[in-house]
């Protein structure tokens, strides 16, 4: 699928967390904002949760990173230049 996509693959040096810094960053963000400090009743729950977070996280929450975009707008921005005709 990645090759079908355009997308080359590229693997991270075996711990070491910095050469995969935007990991680490969203796993960061997903621990603050919905996995500390919470109960789940089961896993069936946190997976919902985390289903729900993701849509959220993808869809409306913007990202500093992206200019205040949110991930969905960014990509869509960058689909969008990427097939303008030149």
């Amino acid at each position: 699928m990645l090759i079908e996509l355009g997308i080359k693959h590229r693997y991270t040096r075996p711990y070491r967390p910095q050469t995969n810094g935007k990991v680490e960053r969203f796993w960061r963000t997903l621990d603050d904002d919905v996995i500390e400090g919470a109960t789940f009743d089961n896993l069936e729950h946190f997976a919902n949760e985390l289903f729900e977070y993701l849509i959220y996280y993808n869809n409306f929450r913007p990202h500093q990173a992206l200019g205040g975009q949110t991930p969905k707008d960014f990509a869509a921005a960058q689909t969008k230049i990427s097939r303008s005709p030149n």
